[in-house]
């Protein structure tokens, strides 16, 4: 068995050297290290792509309004997803596939959201297993923006 030493102050009291975590009773036992630290991205488009005459709604950014950021905390992610974003036809009573993501952002379950507006309801459809963004609604006109902001997490 190794001895301890300890380092004390001018009153006698016991100092602890900070890297020396094996001496520290009642520590929590899930301290990281810094290369252990959550990092997160910076505003990523790489694999959004649009489909059935869907399109970015940005006139001005060159097509920021439909990214993403991932928070990477090891063992599962936490996803920021912004999409402004318009359909250059009508959806008549149904949906259309607007988005289809990347999967490195595919969610680990559906995620629904309703909108209620003076047009009708429009409910977009964030579905785990075709990571596709769906616009459903009874009357949605052709080149009407909409917006979808969302957090989620993923293990993906």
């Amino acid at each position: 068995m190794a001895n301890k030493v300890y380092i004390k102050d001018k009153d006698g009291n016991d100092l602890l050297v900070a890297t020396d975590w094996s001496i520290i009773n009642g520590k929590p036992n899930n301290l990281v290290t810094t290369n252990q630290l959550p990092t997160i991205t910076g505003q990523q488009r790489d694999g959004i792509q649009f489909v059935n005459g869907a399109y970015d709604w940005d006139h001005v950014n060159n097509g920021w309004n439909c990214c993403y950021r991932i928070a990477d905390l090891g063992g599962f992610k936490l996803v920021e997803l912004r999409l402004m974003f318009a359909l250059n036809t009508d959806v008549t009573g149904g949906l259309a596939h607007a988005i289809k993501l990347p999967n490195i952002i595919n969610p680990d379950q559906n995620i629904e959201t309703w909108y209620a507006t003076n047009i009708e309801g429009t409910y977009v459809h964030h579905s785990g297993t075709d990571v596709d963004i769906e616009v459903h609604s009874g009357k949605y006109p052709a080149n009407t923006l909409v917006s979808y902001y969302n957090h989620y997490l993923t293990t993906n």
